[in-house]
Order: structure tokens, then C-alpha cells, then sequence
């Protein structure tokens, strides 16, 4: 197999630069080591330079870059600082080059020799290189004692990038430059802003800081525990804030733990002032519904909004109460407080949630009202909600003089205007949930609807342009991360639709997916949604890693435009992303459901770096979907496991399945895995309408399966 035919292991931004060149000196496996962080990466890429140098080929000095870099990710200051200086810098990437030789002096002590370095590499660097620069410069002129040399570079530095690391340095050379005012201010700054930085006790040992009240409490709400009580119990609140204090203590309380004082707390805030009083009820009420005694959250956010309708936390209390009936099954009373809730709070910015909900509540209690969905579009016409509400409205028109609508029964609506509310739906909102049901129901009133797109995406021919040559060779050089930087720089200059078609284009071109999705949908929605433009769509739903996606959905029995549909969704194409829960790579998978997979497949755990890696993540996520789709036997039912895990999945299914696909999906209970199954259903209804062979129509099933008992449970 050739390099060209091997791309997609690659790193994106390489993806075609190997095949441009007829001896790179770094391997794709090199490459990939790099990327994913693999142990051992730094010993491969020292291989591959002797081999290099053995040969006499023409990539010596840009092994020798990665390696230094690569020695200097290890700790090993001196070693990179050794490899760095034996070799001459790359072409174009001389400022790289001292950066990360100037690092490896720096750790290795030699301040001098870094200092001179660091400043020529400076004058090659772009902007964004001229501020780390600046950062290391004014911490080493500090470092030797010339806070005067340091300081103009700390301030340049700190402006852009107000770190705990920079502020400390600042505060230090202020200090010592006669600046005791704002330097002491820098080092308390960091004292109260970061408290769990390692500079923090080094700041607060410097300057001994007297922190204000209201400095003791963000520095607690940042510690938490056990941590935050001591911060706060010693306090002797100013007149007027001891509520304030109470609520604090009660949130330490609570997170270590200790149930008994928090509450104890919350009964002495409860009997202070309005603003202290709701938010001390409110409080409750959250703990209440962690305990899962919902009756008394919902009884304890009524009796706030009774009380105290003027403070902020009556907004969420009396949303959250309305919630709690929907959830319950209670409908009539869910459409009541609802309505409640939208008339006592003008001005929340949940009304057309609230309307929302109001309305659906009142289909689920058998009295659908087109009024209340039909107010919804009139009051807030930039809604997101506004395609849902146009296809209930029609929904409750289809289902004709079955039950009462708005006080009292109407006649059917006839089909052929049913018929262009669905369509109009499908043409307004062409990539949504909401024209994949309304295509659906349109067929239901035997009409077949027209399509949402009409011609096959196009990709454009483009060069790749100047914005991108550097990210090119630093990506070439293995140097992803500064690559990734140089990318995201050009993107921020993009100032028009058409600029953004041009570079989106050319990162497509050269394997870069997700960048060219990020400039798409940053620019480009109207083109490929209203005027339904074939370049922009081609941006928006690209077939990204198609030879891994293609490989690994046949082996595992999945529709490969699943798990673009789902790649889509949980890393926009990028295979470095990281999500907050520690979900990593283009399919987003967590170490624990990683390992839960090599388990069930009975093959060897990987490591979790590996999850980086397209190869890997695509064939772990492939087998996955296919499994959900196994034990759930839908698509949606699929998507909604995949976000929420098959267990709650599970239980929404055996509950409600007498419910039809629509109403299911609107009844899932958490806000985040509902917007999750409605968005990758939509996309893997578009992949099919604008990739699929005609012949492969796909349709949509309107009934919910059971799920099966047994199967993947993770």
C-alpha cells in the first residue's frame, strides 16, 4: 500500500502534503506517534534520523526539529537543547526552530544563550509565536535579576494572555522595577483568581494579601470542600452580607459532603432579605431534586415564586416547577404553570421555552392548541424553537376533530393545505429534524415530498493559498499543535462568505474537515440552507476519513452515513478534541467506554492516547453505533444511547414506547441528548438525501422499538 493510499492515518493537515513530495523523511508512523502522543514516539523519530542522515536524504534538519521538540515534551531539557543545535533550522521555520531550542536552554539553565536566541527568533515569528516568545524573554531577563529588561515583555505578554503564570511575573517585575502598587496588585490578583495555582501560595507568601469579603468568597467558590470552609468559616461578614456568607458555607457544606450543615445554613439564609431568602430556597430545591424527591423541589420553587416573583431565582423556579409536572406526566398542570410562568416573568429569556412547553403539554393532555404554538412564532420569530412549533401546529391540524382545539372542536384541515405546511417545513428548514418528519407525514397524506436538496454537493478546485504555507510546514514538521494554531489564525481572518468558500475549499483539499466545517458554519449556513448552494454544502457534510469510515461500517454491518451523522455531531471533524467529560477524538469515546469495548470485543485495551487517532477511533465508535443499533433498532433510539448511555435509553423506550418517534423524542427528558438524537437523526437523513444511490431511499420510522434486554449496556 502506498503512502497516498495509507492518508487517512495520517494527521488531517498531512493528508495530501505526502502526497505532494516524493521523499518526506517522517513516515506516517512517525507522524501518527507524534499526533496521538504515543509512548515511544521520541525513540522512533531518533531512528528515523540516522536512517536519514545515513542516506543523505534531504529531511535531516526537520527530523532533527521534531526530535529536539520531542525531547523537550520528555523533560529532557538538555538533550533537545544538544539535538536542536547540531542541525540547521528547516526552510521557513527558523523561528520555530529557536523557539523550542530557546525553551530547552531556558529549562537547561543556560539563560544567557537562550536570551540571544529567543531574540532572533523573534523576528521571524508570526504574532501569535511574538507573544509566547515575549512570555519566556521577560520571564528569563527576571529570572536574572533585570526586572527592567523583563517588565515591557511581561506587560505585551500579559495583555493577551492574562495567565496565572504571566500575572505573577508581572507582579514581581512591577515590584521590583518601584512599582509596589500594581505589583502587589498583580500577585494578589492571582492569590484571589487562581487559589489553586501552585503560584497562589507563592503570592500570597510575597504579599500576605487581606482579602476583601467578597474576595474570601470567589476564592472559596474556586476551592470547594473542605477547602472552602476553612476559607469561610473564620469570616465575620459586613453588616448586610451574612446571608451571603450562609449561602457560601451551605454550597461547601454540600459538596463535602456534610448534608446536616449545609441545610442548618440554608434555614439561617432563609430568614434574611428577599434576594438571600429565594436563593436560599432555590438551594433547596436543587437539593431536593439530586435526591430525586422532585414533589418537594416542585412545592419548594412554587412557594419561591409566591413569595419573592421580583428576584432573579423565581425566573428558574417557577420554569423548573413547570418542568417537574411535564416530567411527571401531569399535563394539564404542566400547561397551566407554563402559562403561568410566561405571564408573571415578561422578561425571561426561557419564554419560548416556556410556550414550547406549554404547548406541548397541552397535545400530550389530548387538547392540542394551534393558538398557543401559532403565538410562539409570532412572539419570537428568531427562535430555534420556531420549526418545532410549525410542525406540531401541523400535527394538531392532521389529527382533525378528534378532540377539542382551542375550546372547541374544528373541522379536519384539508389534506392538500396540510400538505403545504409539511412542504413548507421541509423548505424552509431543509437540514432539520422537522423536515425529516415532515417528509414523513406528507407520505402518511400520500404525497411524495420534494427532496431538500436538489443537487449533489461539489467540491471546488483550490489551491492551497499563502494563509495556509505555514501551517503546511509545521504540520509536515510533525509540529500539530502550532499547526493547529497557524490554522485557527487564518480562520479568524476570514471576513467574507466568499473568503470563507475559497479557504474552506483548500482545507477540505488538504484533509482539514473540521476547520473547513468550523469557516462553513461560521459563514457559509445561508448559502448551503437558503440558496442551497453545492460548494457550501459540500463544506458542511463532507465524507470525512472516508476510507476508514467505509472500512470500519462494513465491517461492523453500520450505514457509514451513521457514523458520519455522528462524527458531525461530537467532534465536527476534528480529531483532536478533548470534550470536558475527557471524551476524546473524532468519535468522542472515553477512556472507560474504550476499555468497556476491547473487553467485549475480547481484544487488548488501548491506550487512551490512541483514541486520537482516526483509525482507532472510527473502527471503537463504528462497532459501538452498530451495537446500539442492534439492541435499540433505530436510528434515534441509536443517537440518544450513544450521548446518554444505554441504560436510561433503555428505560424511555420500555416506558413509552406506545408513543409515536415525534412525541418520544420531545419527551426526552434531558435537554442535551434531545437536541443530540434530533440533530444526528437530521444528519444522517441529509448524508443519505445528498450521497445515497436514489434506489437507496431511506425512510423513517415513525414507531419506537422495544429494546432488547440483552446487548451493550455502556
Amino acid at each position: 500500500m502506498s503512502r497516498c493510499e495509507m492518508s487517512n492515518r495520517r494527521p488531517a493537515l498531512l493528508l495530501v502534503l505526502v502526497c505532494f513530495s516524493r521523499a518526506w523523511g517522517q513516515t506516517p508512523q512517525l507522524l501518527e506517534a507524534v499526533r496521538v502522543h504515543r509512548t515511544g514516539a521520541s525513540a522512533l523519530a531518533q531512528r528515523e534520523l540516522q536512517a536519514c542522515v545515513e542516506v543523505k536524504c534531504g529531511d535531516a534538519d526537520r527530523l532533527s526539529l521534531l526530535l529536539g521538540y520531542l525531547l523537550l515534551s520528555d523533560s529532557q531539557a538538555r538533550e533537545a537543547a544538544a539535538q536542536l543545535d547540531a542541525r540547521p533550522p528547516p526552510r521557513g521555520l527558523e523561528a520555530f526552530h529557536g523557539w523550542y531550542l530557546g525553551e530547552a536552554l531556558s529549562w537547561s539553565g543556560e539563560r544567557d544563550q537562550a536570551l540571544k536566541v529567543l531574540a532572533r527568533a523573534r523576528k521571524a515569528a508570526p504574532p501569535w509565536l511574538q507573544t509566547r516568545i515575549d512570555a519566556r524573554l521577560g520571564e528569563l531577563w527576571l529570572g536574572k535579576g533585570d526586572a527592567k529588561k523583563g517588565l515591557p515583555l511581561l506587560e505585551a505578554a500579559s495583555a493577551s494572555d492574562p495567565s496565572a503564570e504571566l500575572l505573577y511575573q508581572r507582579g514581581l517585575s512591577r515590584w521590583m522595577t518601584g512599582d509596589a502598587t500594581r505589583g502587589q496588585a498583580d500577585l494578589k490578583a492571582v492569590a484571589v483568581r487562581f487559589p489553586l495555582h501552585p503560584y497562589a501560595a507563592r503570592a500570597e507568601e510575597l504579599v500576605k494579601p487581606a482579602y476583601s469579603f467578597d474576595e474570601h468568597l470567589f476564592r472559596a467558590t474556586v476551592l470547594g470542600g473542605q477547602r472552602a470552609v476553612d476559607e469561610l468559616e473564620p469570616l465575620t461578614p459586613p453588616p448586610g452580607k451574612e446571608g451571603r456568607l450562609e449561602l457560601a458555607l451551605a454550597a461547601a457544606y454540600f459538596q463535602k459532603g456534610d448534608d446536616a450543615k449545609g441545610q442548618e445554613q440554608l434555614d439561617h439564609a432563609a430568614a434574611r432579605g428577599p434576594g438571600v431568602a429565594s436563593e436560599a430556597l432555590m438551594a433547596r430545591a436543587r437539593r431536593f431534586m439530586k435526591k430525586n424527591d422532585n414533589p418537594k423541589a416542585r412545592e419548594t420553587m412554587l412557594k419561591l415564586d409566591a413569595l419573592y416573583p421580583e428576584q432573579p431565582t423565581a425566573d428558574d423556579a417557577a420554569y423548573l416547577a413547570a418542568w417537574i409536572a411535564m416530567q411527571a406526566g401531569e399535563f394539564d398542570q404542566a400547561a397551566d404553570d407554563f402559562g403561568r410562568f410566561d405571564a408573571r416573568h415578561p422578561t425571561s429569556k426561557k419564554r419560548d421555552e416556556a410556550r414550547w412547553f406549554k404547548a406541548y403539554s397541552e397535545y400530550r393532555a389530548g387538547h392540542c392548541s394551534v393558538a398557543t404554538l401559532q403565538s410562539l412564532i409570532d412572539d419570537f420569530p428568531r427562535s430555534s424553537l420556531v420549526p418545532q412549533a410549525r410542525y406540531w401546529m401541523a400535527r394538531c391540524q392532521q389529527q382533525g376533530p378528534t378532540g377539542p382545539v382551542d375550546g372547541g372542536v374544528k373541522a379536519a384541515v384539508p389534506p392538500a393545505r396540510l400538505a403545504q405546511a409539511y412542504q413548507g417545513i421541509i423548505s424552509a428548514y431543509p437540514q432539520s429534524f422537522y423536515a425529516l418528519l415532515s417528509s414523513e407525514r406528507l407520505r402518511e397524506l400520500g404525497v411524495e415530498p420534494s427532496p431538500p436538496f436538489t443537487t449533489a454537493p461539489r467540491s471546488l478546485a483550490v489551491p492551497v493559498p499563502n494563509e495556509l504555507k505555514l501551517a503546511r510546514l509545521l504540520s509536515a514538521a510533525g509540529l500539530f499543535k502550532d499547526a493547529g494554531t497557524e490554522v485557527d489564525r487564518a480562520l479568524s481572518s476570514v471576513r467574507s462568505a466568499d473568503q470563507a468558500l475559497k479557504l474552506g475549499h483548500a482545507l477540505q483539499g488538504i484533509g482539514e474537515y473540521g476547520p473547513a466545517y468550523t469557516l462553513a458554519a461560521r459563514w457559509l449556513w445561508g448559502s448551503a440552507f437558503t440558496q442551497k448552494q453545492p460548494e457550501a454544502i459540500a463544506l458542511l457534510y463532507p465524507r470525512a476519513f472516508a476510507e476508514s469510515v467505509e472500512k470500519f461500517s462494513q465491517d461492523n454491518g453500520l450505514d457509514p452515513y451513521l457514523a458520519w451523522a455522528i462524527m458531525r455531531q461530537e467532534s465536527a471533524f476534528r480529531p483532536e478534541v478533548t470534550s470536558s467529560a475527557d471524551a476524546r477524538g473524532l468519535m468522542q469515546l472515553i477512556p472507560p467506554t474504550a476499555a468497556s469495548i476491547a473487553k467485549t470485543r475480547r481484544v487488548d485495551a488501548v491506550d487512551p492516547a490512541e483514541l486520537y487517532a482516526p483509525e482507532q477511533s472510527i473502527s471503537m465508535g463504528t462497532w459501538l453505533l452498530s451495537a446500539l443499533l442492534e439492541r435499540f433498532g433505530h436510528p434515534s433510539l441509536m443517537a440518544a444511547a450513544y450521548n446518554a448511555g444505554a441504560a436510561p435509553v433503555a428505560e424511555w423506550a420500555r416506558h413509552r414506547n406506545t408513543l409515536p418517534l415525534d412525541e418520544w423524542v420531545e419527551a426526552i427528558p434531558w435537554k442535551e441528548t434531545r437536541g443530540y438524537a434530533k440533530n444526528v437523526t437530521a444528519n444522517y437523513f441529509v448524508y443519505r438525501t445528498l450521497y445515497a444511490p436514489r434506489e437507496e431511499a431511506w425512510r423513517l420510522s415513525l414507531k419506537v422499538p422495544e429494546p432488547k434486554t440483552a446487548g451493550v449496556n455502556f
